[in-house]
């Protein structure tokens, strides 16, 4: 495996990548960055948790260093759209963190926060734009952003801005940047379909394709277990695996918002300290909530999907999917939350009888047999022959 100067990376970054302790790249940075470095489009097939971020981050940040705007020039010149909030956070850090040598001035504007610092941070000027489409699309109505002078674009996550319906404002953004022989495009995305492949003709120039990872999950980073519950029992299952996994950092996925209330208020009153993030929750609150469960001032948090793309949080050693999710595809995204920068873990699914059609689907995406012996008259498993607890939980107090 190469290290990123022979990718083609500078001097000045690889100093940066040592000190974020980036030693290796992955296979998608390996194989984006030096297309990317060379100014040639690109549509690339990655997982998430496989490092695509830094896959173009990278490049972009060495684009910008190399093609310092002139002076008094407020404009962005790098534009990257992605489709939830959570995602624009952790890409805009990613930013910062790499171009922490240069200054890079990085704007994050995406919806359910207040309109005025967005606005500010634009008036003042910005080298880079970290944007979900309809805040942007917003601000771009109110004169408030101007895309003229933008030099890269990256369409992150396009299959789920395909399916979020956020093309017709992706469209219109596109519009106001410069056309695709004057600026360039590169575009990610977990799957690559024929929608995906018409959206890539529309707004990429004889572009580079990379597909890493397509659907199947890599066994060796991800143990992944079934086990078959009633509704009624997934609560006592949810606490004996909390107690078993010696105080790991517990991410547990809910099918709805009520549910995700219902469980952290549940674990609560057991002495277990968990927060939750749902749409329901204030994006101010929410990004308090991921702060400190990054920090590890608690250790379990129950989501909704809006957790299962964008959440980098390396440490995180187990997944429970209380409730398996309709998708294959969100299964994979859900899982894709442990096993992350080289660790190991664990991503367990209780199945209830009314769920237990959807294991077939997801053994298709993963390439995994998840239960061999999975038939429709399948006993629930035994509490009691399950291994004991190595190490007994102790609560702690409350986060907040």
């Amino acid at each position: 495996m190469k290290n990123f100067s022979e990718l083609g990376v500078s001097e000045q970054m690889s100093a940066v990548l040592a000190g974020c302790d980036f030693t290796q790249p992955t296979e998608i940075q390996e194989q984006a960055i030096p297309i990317a470095l060379s100014g040639r489009d690109l549509l690339a097939s990655a997982e998430t948790g496989s490092g695509k971020t830094a896959a173009y981050a990278l490049p972009i940040i060495e684009l910008l260093q190399k093609s310092k705007p002139g002076p008094g020039n407020k404009k962005p010149r790098a534009l990257v759209l992605v489709p939830t909030r959570e995602l624009a956070v952790q890409v805009a850090a990613q930013f910062l963190r790499f171009g922490s040598h240069m200054n890079l001035r990085v704007a994050t504007i995406y919806g359910g926060a207040g309109y005025d610092r967005q606005i500010r941070a634009l008036h003042r000027g910005v080298d880079v734009i970290v944007a979900t489409p309809g805040r942007l699309f917003d601000h771009m109505q109110n004169n408030f952003a101007n895309l003229s002078m933008i030099q890269a674009l990256v369409l992150d996550e396009a299959d789920r801005l395909l399916d979020m319906g956020f093309m017709p404002q992706v469209r219109k953004i596109v519009a106001k940047t410069p056309e695709k022989d004057k600026r360039q495009t590169l575009m990610f995305s977990a799957t690559i379909n024929k929608l995906v492949e018409q959206t890539a003709a529309e707004f990429l120039r004889d572009p580079a394709m990379i597909q890493i990872n397509t659907g199947r999950i890599e066994p060796s980073a991800i143990e992944q277990r079934i086990l078959h519950v009633s509704e009624a029992g997934k609560q006592a299952l949810l606490m004996q695996l909390i107690e078993e996994s010696n105080n790991g950092t517990v991410l547990v996925f809910a099918r709805t918002r009520r549910k995700a209330s219902y469980i952290r208020n549940r674990l609560c009153a057991a002495n277990v300290l968990a927060e939750e993030i749902h749409s329901d929750i204030s994006q101010n609150r929410r990004e308090k909530t991921i702060a400190g469960y990054r920090e590890g001032r608690f250790s379990v948090l129950v989501a909704t999907d809006i957790a299962a793309r964008g959440l980098d949080i390396p440490t995180i050693s187990h997944v429970v999917n209380y409730d398996l999710p309709d998708s294959p595809a969100d299964y994979v995204h859900r899982i894709g939350r442990t096993g992350r920068a080289g660790r190991s873990g664990i991503a367990v699914s209780f199945v209830s009888q009314e769920q237990r059609h959807l294991i077939r689907s997801i053994e298709r995406e993963t390439g995994c047999n998840l239960d061999s012996n999975l038939g429709p008259d399948a006993p629930p498993p035994s509490l009691a022959k399950r291994k004991p607890a190595v190490r007994r939980f102790r609560p702690r107090k409350r986060f907040g």
